[in-house]
């Protein structure tokens, strides 16, 4: 049931569009050499930012320690006011962070769009599958490395507190990346729609705070989660081979292209 309304959602976030040609095997490799060159990018980044990439920066690692400063604090304030209505719907938002039926979602997605010859809606997928992949890549990195403790562990909220090496820990948040990791490419693919930008991102808002109801993550935990997932969709929108409809005079008729 949750992966049939996941679904649902996505299908009506990508209507279906005029038939169009399908990729050839040019553009496949030029979107299979995109992973590796947007990794690349992201980690050599910092030796181009200007002032105010560096004041965004900053930024980020501010708010990230003082939300540590008081995870415990706000940790306590979340429980103190959970409740039994609370806990049944974040149950329903915690699910757009899941992987496990995101992803097959967004495969489903790119295989409906092949089916029916819509290249934005394929244009989209893909760029939702790229961003999860690098976004969770990262995050799965960082809880290795890091070695965080959920707070209902109750080991306290300090990095590398635990005797034992795990992928299963609490920084950042690995729903909190997904969802905002695909929030941001549905709000760009679909701005001319006035609903779709508020609706994705009250999903992502609500199943971040998911994460901190069922005291399965630290506000810094969430936080941060959500900026990896946000400035890798940010990434792929801007470094990722796009599908595109145009008119071909000497067809007379649609033609698929792709673009950087």
């Amino acid at each position: 049931m949750r992966m049939i309304c996941i679904l649902v959602l996505l299908c009506a976030l990508f209507p279906g569009l005029a038939l169009a040609g399908e990729p050839d095997a040019e553009f496949w490799k030029a979107y299979a050499l995109s992973y590796p060159q947007t990794a690349i990018k992201a980690v050599t980044a910092p030796l181009e930012w200007e002032t105010g990439n560096w004041l965004t920066a900053g930024g980020v690692v501010l708010v990230t320690g003082i939300l540590y400063s008081y995870d415990e604090e706000l940790r306590d304030l979340f429980q103190r006011n959970r409740t039994d209505w609370g806990d049944g719907v974040m149950t329903g938002f915690k699910q757009f962070g899941e992987g496990k039926y995101v992803l097959p979602a967004i495969g489903a997605t790119v295989l409906g769009a092949w089916l029916a010859g819509s290249d934005k809606t394929m244009d989209t997928g893909l760029l939702c599958l790229k961003s999860y992949l690098l976004a969770n890549g990262v995050t799965q990195g960082l809880k290795f490395s890091t070695q965080r403790l959920r707070p209902e562990a109750e080991q306290g909220k300090e990095f590398w507190n635990s005797s034992s090496l795990s992928f299963d820990r609490s920084f950042p948040s690995g729903h909190t990346t997904i969802v905002w990791s695909v929030a941001p490419i549905l709000a760009h693919q679909y701005k001319d729609s006035g609903w779709v930008g508020p609706t994705v991102y009250t999903i992502g808002a609500l199943t971040s705070y998911s994460r901190l109801n069922d005291n399965r993550h630290w506000a810094s935990d969430v936080f941060f989660g959500a900026v990896v997932g946000y400035v890798t969709a940010r990434l792929v929108l801007e470094d990722t081979p796009r599908l595109a409809v145009a008119p071909d005079p000497a067809l007379k008729g649609i033609s698929v292209r792709y673009e950087f």
